[in-house]
């Protein structure tokens, strides 16, 4: 089975388009005085957050209506090295792939420049609650904003 972590690209903040800044809090600390795996996830999903209201709007992504939806397929974290805190973390992300009805992201975490984990998640486009085929301006926007990998 393949890893994540095996494609250089994934473990360059270069390789993505776009990047978001997070302060870590307390909370994000394990026993170990290490960045926990919970907070790591949560860092993933603002970063979609983030490119998914860029491309879709606010609206769709924190309010969304029985019109659009993004539904959250599936989700793949590869924990690469320990975080710390106090400080910050910069969740870097790009568009991997994009389906039919679906569009994918690859992302990483960084402290400085270590690579703490590396994630692969799907996105299916819904109208109404069931998948439908990408506008072609959804396309469009989507592959402007592509992984370097």
């Amino acid at each position: 089975m393949a890893r994540l972590r095996d494609e250089s690209a994934r473990l360059k903040l270069g390789s993505y388009p776009r990047t978001v800044e997070i302060r870590t809090i307390y909370g994000d600390v394990d026993s170990f005085q290490h960045l926990n795996n919970v907070a790591l996830a949560r860092f993933f999903e603002e970063g979609r957050a983030v490119l998914n209201m860029e491309l879709f709007g606010v609206e769709t992504v924190v309010r969304p209506t029985a019109g659009v939806q993004l539904l959250f397929a599936s989700v793949a974290i590869e924990h690469l090295a320990q975080g710390t805190y106090p400080g910050s973390v910069t969740v870097a992300t790009g568009i991997s792939a994009i389906g039919r009805s679906s569009f994918s992201q690859s992302a990483a975490i960084f402290q400085g420049e270590t690579c703490l984990a590396v994630c692969e998640a799907a996105t299916v486009y819904a109208v109404d609650g069931k998948g439908q085929a990408l506008p072609d301006s959804v396309r469009s926007a989507l592959s402007k904003i592509s992984f370097a990998g």
